[in-house]
């Protein structure tokens, strides 16, 4: 898992740094990845301390809080894609800086306000003082984590539902994308503008696909090992899986041909090119070089002229 948190780690990076990737859609990226990151953190760091037999009932209840929170926020920000998928495709998607600005702030108030309210639930449960049952959540009594049931119910209940509603928002994304093309089969020259960009939505929503069927895959293994937690080998899997997430977030957002240029031109200001080669900082000093000197020729015949 440490190996996958390097990864997310790296890929934010990249996308905090390139300019170009700071649109709306990388600003969400960025949060979904930081909140799984802070997820993978804190259960690697659990799973380390259960092993040495070195953590204590508090901190245990302490990491149990703030890896539901972080997970809860990751696959709230996976709706948030989806959702903001199906509004750019909508015909919504046109914003000023401004707009996107305030749209990420309404994006926020929902992907890290509703885990707050269920991770305030969990815990109010959690020490409400009510005699256990299996509706509580039991973290105390059960060892760190959730187990079993429980699992199922505060964990697994909210993906499962947000799951259900990232479906719903691409079944209606892949129909929007089908009268689109309809409506676009005889674009003219004047409307090629518009028909790159919707081929440039239209790969973003095969980015966010691939994502969900690598979350997806991870929550279904998840799920499984939640119903039958005696099953080493279930466990096993799941630990290797969780290991791939990060390298193929990584491999999916950052190892493209686009990331590729973008960051070879952060590198090497002066990289433009021309015929497909770059220009050399000599072809550069000799064309300002000879702008100045037609400048002062241009000058030289005006003040005679004037004289």
């Amino acid at each position: 898992m440490l190996v996958s948190c390097v990864f997310i780690l790296v890929t934010v990076a990249v996308y905090a740094w390139l300019p170009e990737l700071r649109n709306m859609h990388g600003r969400v990226l960025m949060a979904y990845l930081l909140c799984l990151f802070i997820g993978f953190i804190c259960m690697a760091s659990m799973q380390i301390m259960l092993t040495i037999n070195n953590i204590t009932q508090t901190l245990c209840v302490v990491l149990t809080i703030i890896i539901y929170y972080a997970l809860e926020s990751a696959f709230f920000w996976l709706n948030v894609m989806s959702f903001d998928i199906w509004w750019t495709f909508s015909g919504k998607g046109g914003m000023t800086l401004n707009k996107v600005s305030k749209r990420f702030c309404a994006y926020s108030l929902y992907a890290f306000g509703v885990p707050t309210l269920l991770t305030i639930i969990l815990t109010c449960l959690e020490f409400s003082g009510l005699p256990p049952n299996p509706f509580l959540p039991l973290i105390r009594y059960q060892g760190c984590f959730l187990f079993g049931k429980n699992k199922l119910l505060y964990l697994y209940g909210p993906m499962f539902i947000l799951c259900l509603a990232n479906m719903v928002f691409f079944i209606m994304t892949v129909i929007k994308i089908a009268q689109i093309k309809q409506q676009t089969a005889m674009l003219k020259s004047k409307e090629s503008a518009m028909h790159d960009q919707h081929r440039k939505d239209k790969q973003r929503l095969l980015l966010y696909l691939k994502l969900f069927t690598v979350m997806g895959i991870n929550w279904i293994l998840e799920v499984i090992s939640a119903l039958y937690p005696t099953a080493d080998y279930i466990w096993t899997f799941t630990d290797a899986y969780n290991v791939l997430i990060g390298v193929t977030i990584f491999v999916i957002f950052v190892c493209k041909r686009k990331i590729f240029h973008l960051i070879k031109k952060r590198f090497v200001p002066e990289y433009k090119q021309l015929r497909g080669q770059p220009i050399s900082r000599t072809q550069t000093t000799s064309t300002r070089t000879m702008d100045s000197r037609d400048d002062y020729r241009l000058s030289s015949i005006k003040h005679a002229n004037e004289t």
